[in-house]
C-alpha cells in the first residue's frame, strides 16, 4: 500500500511514525503546493517559469517542480493500492486531491479525511493542515480514522477542470469548498499588519500568516512573500531597500511600511 499526501511536512512525520512502528509502507508526497500559482495550462514547466519571475529564489530556483511531479507519478505507478490523506480545511490538500483525481481517477480511492477534532486539538477544531500535526496526532489518524471511499458529492472528481478554466492564481477553502479567489485575496492580512511605522518585512509576513490562521486560512510564506512584493510594486507598501529573494538572508534586515493614500 502507498500513503498519498499533499503536504511534504506531514509525509515526513508519517514516515517517522511508520518507521518507529516497524511498518514497511511507502509514503508518497506531492511537493508542489497547488493552492496558488498558475494551473490553467496543466503544464508544470509553466508554473516553474511563473514562480521564477514572480518570486525569484536565491536557492535552486523553482526548476525542481516538474521533476518532482514526474517522480510522484513514477512512485504512484508502483502500487495501485493507495490511501489518500487530506485535511479538508487545507486549500493545498484539496487542490492536490483534485489534481490527483484528474490524473488518476477515483475508481478505487480510499481516504483518511481529517475533518474532526483530534486529541488535544487547538480550540477543539479539526486540523487546518496535516503539516502542523505532531507524530502523536498522525498516529491517531493512522490508528483511528476510518478509511472511506471518495465522497463524490463532497469532492467532485471534475473540480480540477473547473478550477483550471477559472484561471486564477489563488485557491481557498470557503465553507468546506475549494474555490478560486482573486490574486489579492491575502493582501488584507499583510496590509493589516503593515503599519505606518517601519517594520521588518519578515515580521509583517509572519504576523499576517498568524492573522490568516484565525480565519481558518493557511497561506504559506512563499505566497505571502509574492503578495508583499506585489504590494511594494503597486506602491501600497514602501520598502527601505529591496525585498530579498526568496530563501535569502540579507546582510541588512529590510523594513516596510504602509503608504497612506493622499
Amino acid at each position: 500500500m502507498i500513503h498519498v499526501l499533499f503536504n511534504s511536512s506531514a509525509a515526513g512525520t508519517l514516515r517517522q511514525v511508520l518507521s518507529d512502528r516497524g511498518v514497511r509502507q511507502k509514503v508518497v508526497d506531492l511537493t508542489d503546493v497547488l493552492d496558488w500559482g498558475p494551473i490553467s495550462s496543466g503544464n508544470f514547466e509553466d508554473r516553474e517559469a511563473w514562480f521564477d519571475h514572480h518570486i525569484p529564489s536565491s536557492n535552486v530556483g523553482w526548476n525542481w517542480i516538474a521533476e518532482h511531479v514526474a517522480e510522484f507519478r513514477r512512485k504512484l505507478a508502483a502500487d495501485a493500492d493507495r490511501l489518500i490523506w487530506i485535511a479538508p480545511r487545507s486549500a493545498a490538500d484539496q487542490s492536490g486531491l483534485y489534481w490527483f483525481l484528474a490524473q488518476f481517477g477515483a475508481a478505487d480511492a480510499r481516504m483518511i479525511v481529517a475533518d474532526y477534532p483530534l486529541h488535544d486539538a487547538w480550540r477543539g477544531e479539526p486540523p487546518d493542515s496535516l503539516g502542523g500535526l505532531q507524530p502523536e496526532a498522525i498516529g491517531e489518524l493512522l490508528d483511528g480514522c476510518p478509511r472511506v471511499a471518495l465522497g463524490k458529492a463532497r469532492f467532485p472528481v471534475d473540480r480540477w477542470k473547473t478550477l483550471m478554466a477559472e484561471d486564477t492564481l489563488v485557491r481557498v477553502v470557503e465553507d468546506g469548498v475549494l474555490n478560486s479567489a482573486p490574486d489579492d485575496y491575502f493582501d488584507r492580512f499583510l496590509l493589516s499588519r503593515c503599519s505606518n511605522e517601519w517594520t521588518k518585512w519578515r515580521r509583517v509576513i509572519g504576523d499576517a500568516i498568524v492573522e490568516a490562521w484565525d480565519f481558518g486560512l493557511n497561506p504559506c510564506d512563499a505566497l505571502m512573500h509574492w503578495r508583499l512584493r506585489e504590494l511594494v510594486g503597486r506602491k501600497e507598501v514602501a520598502c527601505d531597500g529591496e525585498l530579498p529573494l526568496y530563501y535569502t538572508t540579507p546582510a541588512r534586515e529590510v523594513r516596510v511600511r504602509r503608504i497612506t493614500a493622499g
